[in-house]
């Protein structure tokens, strides 16, 4: 009998993955989000599909000794890159994401590339938002 692990033994470390893959689906296995269109108030979903229109929402912000301030999105639909001039749509402002930043324990890691759905990255350059806001690109007019 092959030699095992004490936790595989007792499955706790299958266990655990098990209960990843249940409660931190990736993006393209859940239902697509629902927003409303602020000017018709129709329902609006918002696919997790790279070719749609940035849908994300800011739900932390950090005061970063070297960065200065950082908001945390969550893209839901579209890309986002570095540069990029956004929509906050709770805020009724224009801003522009400066430079993107992927969090990792303890260094961060700077995104050339645009970031899809699914995606958790951090802004600078933000100063408007807040957690809770609503993040689109130019065309979109969704909450």
């Amino acid at each position: 009998m092959p030699l095992q692990h004490p936790l595989m033994q007792n499955n706790i470390i299958r266990e655990d993955l098990d209960a990843v893959i249940d409660y931190l689906p990736s993006p393209l296995e859940v239902p697509p989000v629902e927003a409303e269109d602020m000017k018709t108030g129709e329902t609006i979903l918002c696919p997790p599909d790279p070719d749609a229109p940035l849908a994300a929402l800011a739900f932390k912000i950090v005061s970063d000794p070297f960065s200065g301030r950082l908001t945390y999105l969550r893209i839901y639909s579209g890309t986002l890159t570095p540069g990029d001039q956004i929509y906050n749509a709770t805020q009724d402002k224009r801003e522009r994401a400066g430079r993107l930043l992927r969090m990792h324990a303890d260094k961060r890691e700077q995104v050339q590339e645009p970031v899809a759905a699914g995606d958790i990255v951090a802004a600078i350059g933000l100063s408007n938002s807040s957690t809770g806001d609503t993040i689109l690109d130019k065309k979109s007019s969704i909450l």
